[in-house]
């Protein structure tokens, strides 16, 4: 059963400006750091909530010594998969917007006084992603000129700090891109690997494929020794995976818009041609990350 704040759709003035969702499995070990990188953003917990959607089973209730406004809630049963999870999460959560965070990675100091003021004036806003080895080193950003050179695409840079993130990028940088939005833009995730980076695809999608990406918002993803990008098969799964979302968005069953169509099945079709480059690298990289950072560089 899913533990609901009943005051979620309540737009009264006590509502939170912003829900984190943070949905958590195996998190015993990573979270507390998670957790002190939401605390450092400088946020009141009357104006920032979390919701830990817990997919193990486990006790997290120690979680509120790092940050005290915490709903945790739970499925009917452990391990429904990340998609399942941040979907409870929305659910649970009542502030007027989400932003998201996975139990291993971190956000970097000032993210959400950069994303804000973006996400308020436009719907919603992204950061950079900022990606660190499982040995704590840093390997590469997603975002930045120069990887989107190196990619043969360059982001339109719009002045402010701020470039415009859009479908295209999605397949010239496969990796992800981590939002703050309105809840009622927020559409729920699909129960599938790289469900993030398709629920990020969809949300730039509606909205007419031109999203602010801030320049100073940092989304730190750390790749622990045992990531899922480092593990057999990956690529296999995720390319199944891309597969079914490009049925499902030529056959409506998306938010994806008609007119957008056509550019978000191209991007995942890019993305499939990078994991099958990947496949034929056989084994020499540590993580699709590393080749990612190889090809890139």
């Amino acid at each position: 059963m899913i533990k609901v704040n009943k005051n979620w759709s309540n737009p009264l003035a006590g509502t939170p400006h912003i829900s984190v969702i943070l949905p958590v499995f195996r998190a015993e070990l990573t979270l507390a750091s998670a957790l002190q990188s939401v605390n450092a953003q400088g946020w009141s917990e009357k104006n920032l909530e979390i919701i830990l959607s817990i997919d193990d089973a486990k006790d997290y209730r120690w979680a509120k010594a790092y940050w005290p406004n915490i709903t945790f809630c739970y499925g009917h049963a452990p391990a429904t998969g990340a998609g399942a999870a941040r979907n409870r999460g929305i659910l649970a959560a009542s502030g007027r917007y989400l932003a998201f965070l996975d139990a291993d990675d971190i956000w970097q100091d000032g993210y959400l006084d950069a994303l804000y003021p973006a996400a308020k004036k436009h719907g919603l806003a992204f950061g950079k992603t900022v990606i660190h080895a499982h040995d704590g080193t840093f390997l590469m950003q997603l975002g930045d000129h120069e990887a989107n050179r190196a990619a043969n695409h360059a982001l339109n840079d719009i002045g402010g700090g701020q470039s415009r993130l859009k479908l295209e990028d999605f397949g010239a940088l496969p990796g992800s891109f981590h939002p703050l939005m309105r809840r009622q833009l927020t559409p729920f995730f699909l129960k599938y690997p790289a469900q993030d980076v398709f629920h990020a695809m969809e949300v730039v999608a509606m909205h007419g494929n031109n999203a602010p990406l801030v320049d100073e918002a940092r989304y730190q993803l750390n790749l622990g020794a045992d990531s899922f990008t480092a593990s057999a098969g990956f690529s296999h799964r995720i390319d199944r995976s891309y597969r079914l979302m490009m049925q499902f968005v030529r056959s409506g069953q998306t938010q994806v818009p008609y007119r957008q169509q056509v550019r978000v099945i191209r991007a995942l079709q890019q993305r499939r041609q990078w994991n099958q480059r990947y496949i034929r690298s056989g084994g020499k990289f540590a993580s699709f990350y590393h080749f990612l950072a190889d090809a890139l560089a």
